[in-house]
């Protein structure tokens, strides 16, 4: 089998409606050019061995309109939520306030808020799974009457609808942040929500709440949503910013 040809690949700028656009360019042994925006928002341009970079520089101005739309795209997308961290004064959310992480020996495990901290007491040193573990413990224990007040704001603004009230459930999910189902209106909410300012929780309810109405994601149900919280895309990206 012929070696394939690759080389050493370069940087490239030009002028496309007075503004730079600049992208990696590598000959490589291929008989098409092609193009790729990646999600950092960075050009690479493939080319075929033996043509000319001006050729190429022409390419890329015919789908310059192409690569700015990409560009954009990946722009507007929400940066990734940090991961948590579980180690001394690593910062943890409790109703959308910081809080830093201490460790203290004690008797038997529990946590608590002192001032701005939330302190973990153990007999022993605790390995991050524990700490995770006992955290999220801690988190469902306070869950239920955060989700209790909640349902006292959000549901008087389905009143107009004549609905059985819900029965609101604790929840892990490992990939949602709650669940419905309408015929025996049961609503699954995440212990994880009480990270969160109390408006977070509330989108998500509502959220929840319309499915009593609307069973799906259509146009119907997000004008419904729109119109009993207009902000709702406001809470939705705060929430979704939080620490996974």
């Amino acid at each position: 089998m012929p070696r394939s040809f690759s080389a050493a690949p370069r940087r490239e700028t030009l002028l496309y409606k007075n503004q730079p656009l600049t992208y990696t360019l590598v000959f490589r042994s291929r008989r098409t050019i092609g193009f790729a925006v990646r999600p950092d928002g960075s050009v690479h341009v493939s080319a075929p061995a033996g043509i000319s970079a001006e050729w190429v520089a022409q390419q890329v101005l015919k789908r310059a309109d192409w690569i700015l739309k990409h560009q954009a795209t990946f722009a507007a997308r929400p940066a990734p939520a940090p991961t948590r961290r579980f180690d001394a004064d690593s910062v943890h959310y409790y109703q959308g306030q910081p809080y830093r992480l201490r460790f203290v020996a004690a008797a038997r495990p529990s946590v608590a808020i002192v001032g701005d901290e939330l302190v973990v007491h153990s007999p022993a040193p605790l390995s991050v799974p524990q700490t995770e573990a006992l955290l999220h413990t801690w988190y469902v224990r306070r869950a239920g009457a955060h989700f209790s007040e909640s349902l006292e704001r959000v549901w008087p603004r389905f009143a107009e609808f004549n609905l059985t009230r819900p029965t609101l459930f604790v929840r892990h999910m490992r990939t949602r942040w709650g669940s419905c189902t309408p015929r025996s209106a049961r609503i699954r909410l995440s212990p994880e929500l009480i990270r969160a300012r109390p408006e977070c929780l509330d989108y998500v309810l509502l959220h929840e709440c319309c499915h009593l109405l609307v069973g799906d994601h259509s146009k119907a149900f997000y004008d419904l949503q729109k119109r009993l919280m207009p902000d709702w895309e406001r809470w939705k990206d705060e929430l979704n910013a939080l620490p996974k």
